[in-house]
C-alpha cells in the first residue's frame, strides 16, 4: 500500500475525531444552558455558586447564599447543580461515611464530616504570636 494513502487515512481519523470531540461540547453547553432555568442552583467558571433568580436570553441574574444578586453571562454557567452534587448547598453528607468505608466512625484515620471545624487555631497554654513580627520579635505599640 502507498504511504501517502496510509498518511491521509491517517490524518482524515484525526480530522474525524476531533470533528466529534468538539460536536459532543457543544451539546454538552447546549443542554446547559436548556437547564437554566428559575431556581436552579449553578455552578460559575470562576467558582461561585449561585441560584437562579432570573434567566433572560443571554445573561443570567443569580443569588448568592447572602441573598446579594449579580448578573451574569449565560455562558459563565459551567454546571446546573443537583442535591448530590458536593458543591450544591443542599449537599448533605452520609450519616456515617466512615462506616461505609468498614471502619467504625471516630477510629484512627477517619473524619467526621458532621463536626465543623473549630476556629480556635491556638491550644490553652501556646504562646499568641499574633503581636510578633517577622523577626521574631514582639513589636510595641
Amino acid at each position: 500500500m502507498d504511504p501517502s494513502i496510509l498518511l491521509v487515512a491517517g490524518l482524515a481519523v484525526i480530522l474525524l475525531l476531533q470533528f466529534m470531540r468538539v460536536r459532543r461540547q457543544q451539546r454538552e453547553v447546549r443542554s446547559t444552558r436548556d437547564a437554566l432555568e428559575v431556581g436552579a442552583e449553578v455552578l460559575t467558571a470562576s467558582g461561585m455558586v449561585g441560584t437562579v433568580v432570573e434567566a433572560s436570553g443571554a445573561t443570567v441574574v443569580l443569588a448568592g447564599e447572602d441573598g446579594q444578586r449579580t448578573r451574569w453571562v449565560a455562558g459563565a454557567v459551567v454546571r446546573v447543580l443537583t442535591d448530590t452534587d458536593p458543591v450544591s448547598s443542599r449537599y448533605r453528607a452520609p450519616d456515617a461515611v466512615s462506616e461505609q468505608e468498614g471502619r467504625p466512625a471516630g477510629s484512627p484515620g477517619t473524619v467526621d464530616l458532621r463536626k465543623a471545624p473549630s476556629d480556635d487555631t491556638v491550644a490553652p497554654g501556646d504562646a499568641d504570636h499574633r503581636g510578633d513580627t517577622a523577626a521574631g520579635t514582639p513589636t510595641k505599640d
